[in-house]
């Protein structure tokens, strides 16, 4: 029998060893039946694409909402860069807040804010309140995209859970692509209302799919400490002062603004004294000794060289243009890199190997270095439909290369503990945030230099793109050796269980346990008065959606 809850107080429920979850505050996965598996589906699809594509529709829109808003280069740039110093700052704080208080309150608090933000942002436009939306959208991000994680993996069984997750931070990485599908339809129909009428659109359905159907509760223990608050403090402040750096020094200068450089000499101080006070202590927010040695620190600078390669797909849309490609074309190619990030996903769950994470990794940087140099060739307009394959192959290689990255460092994590799972968890947000900034910002610095320097624009372009194929290629060789290095300790493990097991001397048969029956858990109804606020929430967003596109409700 369900029970009406409160909209924000948890249950508690003793649920048996076999489905409880490794790390407190992340939901048991107790078995669900078929149509609560597809409940949990439809939430993560929703949830995880309203924290993609909030910030990838305004960098998918960058020039018209610089024109519209009339505001300079400068400016529109802070919109996509507070968003990342939010995030990237929030990731630290985010996860013990889960263990302590529950996800749930969070993401139900932040995405109300997000959507009236956003519908404040509809009818009062400006410069200022857009900044505090993209900022207020970091951190939704931040809660949404476990929330996306969770709902997708309650999904599937214990021997399909991996795939789940695949899929669940395959569908937060769909939303680039999907944006540059949905805007210039959004655009032609109310400019950059549409932007926002979607945006305030999905903030309240999924606000509404959240409140509605719950996670299963999870483990709350008491991990906040006195220490935590000045680590926050000094980490944060630090990563986003070096995110504002990346995200800004293309168009200030990166030795010319004044602030840039002071930022630095800020920033840098900051993280040192950080990482001395986590160092030295018993319980740190991050255990940075582990996180310094061994293969996660390796593959963590694998996985910031891939998300700066993957930059790649913006200098190669320009060169579309300089080659005269039309509206219809860069629509065809947007299509064409959608469908390619979505078979990326499906196929990385279809063919994740928790024993080999490490090829699809290589295999996809590869492809997109292989790409990017045939991209590179092309300097002609009779060389336009190569994009559509070249396009469509980086976006796969994208969305299929994230999946084995972040199971790489769960694996690993999980031999040392949940602590070290927090740890990596925490390290995979901020190199991904921070290579999403430092790819555009090496990439475009790099194009202006060439301008600069007598290049013409498509010239720049061309040899921007035989830089990334560069940089592929390195990082490519990079994850061969890695992989070389974790095939030789793998071989040197099994050597050590063989010998161990022909030393040791036979025992007593263990006497069999009986299996653990279920705890038949189900989500709790919420309650008439909830469920006829959030039918009504989700009839709102659902007009606000229809709105953005002027079609009547």
């Amino acid at each position: 029998m369900t029970t009406v809850r409160d909209l924000l107080v948890e249950e508690v429920v003793q649920f048996p060893a076999h489905e409880r979850s490794p790390v407190p505050g992340s939901p048991a996965t107790p078995t669900h039946g078929p149509a609560t598996r597809l409940a949990y589906v439809l939430v993560a699809v929703l949830v995880g694409t309203t924290a993609g594509l909030s910030s990838a529709l305004v960098s998918a829109t960058t020039l018209h909402l610089q024109q519209i808003l009339n505001l300079s280069v400068h400016q529109v740039a802070w919109l996509s860069t507070c968003y990342v110093m939010t995030a990237v700052s929030a990731n630290l704080l985010l996860i013990k807040v889960r263990q302590q208080y529950g996800l749930r309150r969070f993401a139900l608090a932040f995405l109300g804010l997000h959507a009236a933000l956003a519908l404040i942002l509809v009818f009062v436009p400006g410069l200022e309140t857009a900044l505090l939306v993209r900022a207020i959208s970091g951190f939704v991000a931040v809660a949404l995209i476990p929330l996306c994680f969770f709902n997708m993996m309650q999904a599937f069984p214990a021997r399909w859970r991996l795939r789940g997750l695949v899929l669940g931070i395959g569908v937060t990485q769909c939303a680039v692509p999907l944006a540059h599908v949905l805007a210039p339809s959004l655009l032609a129909s109310q400019g950059w209302r549409s932007l926002f009428f979607l945006e305030a659109g999905l903030g309240l359905l999924s606000l509404a799919a959240v409140g509605m159907l719950r996670l299963p509760p999870a483990e709350r223990v008491r991990v906040f400490e006195p220490l935590d608050l000045l680590t926050f403090v000094l980490m944060g402040s630090g990563l986003a002062l070096i995110a504002a750096v990346l995200g800004l020094g293309r168009w200030e200068g990166w030795f010319q603004a004044q602030w840039i450089v002071a930022s630095l000499f800020i920033a840098i101080p900051m993280l040192v004294a950080a990482g001395a006070i986590e160092t030295s202590r018993q319980t740190p927010l991050l255990n940075l000794r582990w996180l310094g040695r061994g293969e996660v620190a390796r593959f963590a600078v694998a996985i910031f060289m891939a998300r700066i390669v993957l930059a790649e797909q913006a200098i190669a849309t320009g060169v579309v243009s300089e080659l005269g490609g039309t509206a219809q074309q860069l629509a065809a190619l947007s299509m064409a890199m959608f469908g390619g990030a979505v078979g990326g996903v499906l196929t990385s769950a279809l063919t994740v190997n928790a024993e080999k994470l490490a090829r699809p990794m290589m295999l996809a940087v590869g492809v997109i270095g292989c790409a990017a140099l045939v991209d590179s060739m092309s300097d002609g307009s009779h060389h336009l439909q190569r994009f559509y394959l070249t396009q469509a192959a980086i976006a796969f290689a994208g969305t299929f290369f994230l999946g084995p990255a972040l199971l790489l460092g769960i694996t690993s994590a999980l031999q040392h503990g949940s602590r070290e799972l927090i740890s990596f968890i925490v390290l995979f947000g901020i190199v991904n945030a921070l290579g999403a900034l430092a790819g555009p910002a090496l990439l475009g610095s790099h194009n202006d230099w060439s301008r600069a320097t007598g290049g013409t624009p498509l010239g720049a372009s061309l040899d921007t793109l035989r830089l990334v194929a560069v940089i592929a290629g390195f990082t490519t060789i990079y994850l061969a050796i890695l992989l070389t290095l974790r095939i030789r300790r793998k071989l040197a493990e099994l050597r050590a269980h063989r010998d161990a097991a022909l030393t040791s001397q036979p025992g007593a048969a263990g006497t069999p346990t009986a299996q653990e029956l279920d705890s038949q858990w189900r989500p709790p109804w919420p309650g008439t008065a909830l469920t006829t606020a959030f039918a009504a929430l989700a009839l709102l967003g659902f007009a606000l959606i229809m709105a953005a596109w002027k079609l009547p409700v």
